[in-house]
């Protein structure tokens, strides 16, 4: 069977370092503050916001929470999204994803409106660039949990086969940037794959964000490999991964569990993201 990833113990362990960070900030009488814009009720994108605010009051941040109605128009809410960016000082700004469908096709155009300093999931084009050109001084909150999971967990990368199943922006794009700097083969497939076990099943790491329920079983999976679950889906009212757990649990080496696993350490990042942002605005360098 293969080990589980305790998503919660790597998140406790960077709010942990968070905390020291953020009360040498406010020693300053600096406050880092991280505000989230949601638009409609999607249930899902209301628990993922209660979650990082709970966790964000936890290290003793300021939170804000901008909602507008689903029915809002693509103008509209860019016109509020610089408004907030010009009423407050904020140290991370945050568009809660997926928008409602109608705003789909300018999803890209309404994330470009966040300051490229205050952008902590890196959705943005130029943030976005800067993550793929290995620029960056933040790291996409998602790919930032997985790699962390495989540092934490000292899953060797050297001359392995990597294999991400996803091409979005907010998971399989940055993290095949971040990856292509690591010492790897890597592949990507999405959801067109022509037989996408071809592809896991020879991988030393499996690594999925696509959220589709038991997209990957199995016996798509190398024996003893280490398979990194990012996706989300929900199938009668119940929260799932991309793989089908007890199967590739008793064939992997390493499997995060869904929920438990990536999850609260995207939390973490994006904290992190936001502190780094705010001792950059204050110029504190943190003493550990």
């Amino acid at each position: 069977m293969a080990v589980v990833v305790q998503g919660r113990e790597i998140a406790d362990s960077i709010l942990a370092s968070l905390r020291v960070r953020v009360e040498a900030m406010k020693q300053r009488r600096f406050m880092p503050l991280l505000a989230v814009v949601v638009v409609g009720e999607d249930k899902p994108s209301l628990t993922y916001v209660r979650k990082k605010g709970e966790a964000a009051e936890a290290l003793g941040m300021g939170f804000l929470k901008f909602e507008f109605p689903a029915t809002i128009g693509r103008q509209e809410l860019i016109g509020e999204i610089k408004k907030i960016q010009q009423e407050h000082k904020l140290s991370g700004l945050i568009i809660q994803l997926p928008v409602p469908e109608a705003l789909w096709p300018f999803t890209r155009e309404i994330v470009n409106n966040i300051a490229l300093e205050i952008d902590v999931d890196c959705l943005s084009h130029p943030a976005l660039g800067r993550v793929l050109m290995n620029e960056s001084v933040f790291v996409p909150p998602t790919p930032g949990a997985i790699l962390e999971v495989l540092s934490y967990y000292k899953v060797p990368l050297q001359g392995k086969e990597v294999c991400v199943v996803g091409r979005g922006d907010l998971i399989g794009r940055p993290l095949v940037g971040l990856l292509s700097h690591y010492p790897v083969t890597l592949t990507t497939c999405g959801r067109a794959t022509i037989d996408l076990a071809h592809y896991t099943s020879t991988a030393d790491v499996v690594i999925t964000g696509v959220g589709k329920h038991n997209l990957v079983t199995g016996d798509m999976i190398k024996p003893g490999a280490a398979v990194v679950d990012a996706g989300v889906s929900f199938y009668e009212g119940k929260m799932y991964g991309d793989i089908e757990y007890d199967t590739v649990a008793e064939r992997a080496g390493l499997v995060t569990p869904t929920p438990g696993g990536v999850g609260p350490i995207t939390v973490a990042k994006l904290l992190q993201n936001t502190v780094q942002a705010a001792e950059r605005q204050c110029e504190v360098t943190p003493k550990l």
